[in-house]
């Protein structure tokens, strides 16, 4: 009896420190992930039904939430040759160039040049952060302010225009940051907080409640036709300045990156919009680790069926009678694409994937975007008024199913463009013997820092560029600053610089 009492003890000894040592491990592999989530906090902070919330006379309390992440997020600053003489209507949406109604009849100095105004939150302690792509777009140089107004030069990590998220990176250590949480999990109806610099106003406070959920509005599409659009709306107050701020839950955390208001005067009025964190998250990561967003594609085009308008030309177009529905119609399936591939069709109707429902086109890009190339979904259809289930293997744009490592990416691909050598009609017009001009331009460092289809790559690195393998001969393997000096397609010429990792 004695045996067995001592063998069961030191069974469970065993399992003690088995579990502690695999415990361990999991920690220690857990504390690498980028960026940082809620599942590592050590203190968790009130949840939205804690009475620590609430004050003694009965209205929410949020200071102490405020307190933790109000330092966290940082004011942005984009210094652009491109707003020194212009003013972009557009603006309005996103934050006021430095000299708008704030002149003073300064001239700017070198490196001084008016830009524009934005937010940011930082999410690591050695300086990794998050912002909008449109903030820092065109940036010559980005400059962080933090809380105790200490200035730092940032350096651009990558952009992806598809999401409207930036990363940049500061040389500070032990900052303060914010952790991540699942965006999954946001109910409509539950309080937020918004954290920015509206009209550069630091450190301002918002409260406000989720308005609504996967809200695509449109706005990114006039930059790239791969955007994925599932806002939060919220009604807490955004304005200009407020882009790239942070939107937190009533633990801290993060939970969108704020990105738009609606409004016809550039002022709030009622409606803010945020980018979920788990996209934020899965971009950054991605940029952090593969230096470019490792995208995943369908491989469909179509349109909400809750759209009647458009529904209605499409049953006359087709002689179909489809009724207005929760759902996304499928109008194309491009060629050896996964959906392809699966055998989905046109007119098939796309009700879930992998359990989870398709309300709207928002949804479908949502679920989609977060996934990688190679990764495996079960698409539920509705065809003929059958039911029908695929397993679609995702693709990227150029049909492959697998991630790439920085070291497989080509640094053309990096720099988002596809480059054709300069015809001889080119060069006599623009009196030039040597560049390459842009042929398509996508996401990616070129697009950030303003350039467009018809711009000329005279030199890289002070490098002429005669041949499009030349951007790929002078960059592999590089490390550090890279200048481009272009030409417009006016003839002007134009330089501007990044950093690649």
């Amino acid at each position: 009896m004695k045996k067995i009492v001592f063998y069961i003890a030191l069974s469970s000894i065993m399992s003690s420190i088995i579990t502690i040592a695999a415990y361990k491990q999991y920690a220690k592999e857990e504390s690498f992930l980028f960026p940082y989530t809620s599942s590592l906090a050590k203190t968790k902070w009130p949840s939205s039904n804690s009475s620590s919330l609430v004050s003694t006379t009965g209205f929410p309390d949020f200071t102490r939430v405020v307190s933790k992440t109000i330092h966290t997020v940082v004011n942005v600053k984009n210094y652009s040759k491109k707003y020194n003489n212009q003013f972009d209507p557009f603006d309005f949406f996103f934050g006021f160039p430095d000299d708008f109604g704030n002149s003073r009849g300064r001239k700017p100095q070198k490196n001084d040049i008016p830009g524009l105004h934005g937010s940011g939150v930082i999410i690591s302690p050695d300086g990794y952060i998050v912002t909008n792509n449109h903030v820092i777009k065109d940036a010559e140089k980005i400059e962080i302010t933090l809380s105790d107004q200490r200035t730092f030069k940032a350096k651009l990590i990558g952009t992806d225009s598809s999401t409207d998220i930036a990363l940049l990176k500061i040389n500070e250590k032990n900052l303060p940051f914010i952790y991540f949480s699942d965006s999954n999990k946001v109910q409509v109806g539950e309080w937020v907080l918004a954290i920015g610099n509206p009209f550069d106003l630091n450190s301002t406070v918002t409260a406000g409640i989720i308005s609504a959920k996967n809200r695509s509005l449109g706005i990114l599409r006039g930059e790239t036709q791969s955007a994925i659009e599932s806002f939060f709306q919220t009604d807490a107050a955004v304005n200009p300045g407020n882009s790239g701020g942070a939107l937190i839950n009533t633990n801290g955390e993060l939970i969108g990156i704020n990105t738009a208001i609606s409004s016809a005067s550039g002022n709030f009025i009622g409606y803010s919009f945020a980018a979920p964190s788990n996209l934020v998250a899965k971009v950054i990561q991605d940029i952090k680790k593969y230096g470019t967003v490792q995208r995943a594609y369908l491989g469909v085009k179509g349109m909400d069926l809750s759209k009647t308008e458009y529904l209605k030309a499409y049953n006359q177009e087709t002689h179909q009678n489809i009724k207005s529905q929760q759902g996304f119609l499928i109008g194309e399936v491009f060629e050896k694409s996964g959906a392809a591939d699966a055998g989905l069709k046109k007119g098939d109707i796309i009700k879930s994937i992998d359990e989870k429902p398709i309300q709207n086109v928002a949804d479908l890009s949502f679920i989609v975007g977060i996934k990688y190339p190679g990764d495996k979904v079960k698409v539920n259809i509705i065809r003929n008024r059958q039911k029908k289930t695929f397993n679609v293997i995702l693709k990227d744009l150029q049909g492959r199913t697998k991630i790439r490592t920085k070291e497989e990416i080509p640094p053309s691909e990096l720099l988002g463009a596809i480059f054709e050598p300069l015809s001889q009609e080119y060069k006599r017009d623009f009196g030039i013997d040597y560049g390459i001009r842009i042929r398509e331009i996508r996401t990616g460092r070129l697009n950030a820092i303003g350039l467009e289809e018809g711009d000329i790559i005279l030199s890289i690195n002070g490098k002429k560029m005669k041949k499009p393998n030349d951007v790929d001969r002078v960059l592999k393997k590089y490390s550090g600053d890279v200048t481009i000096k272009s030409m417009k397609q006016n003839g002007q010429v134009y330089i501007a610089g990044f950093e690649i990792n």
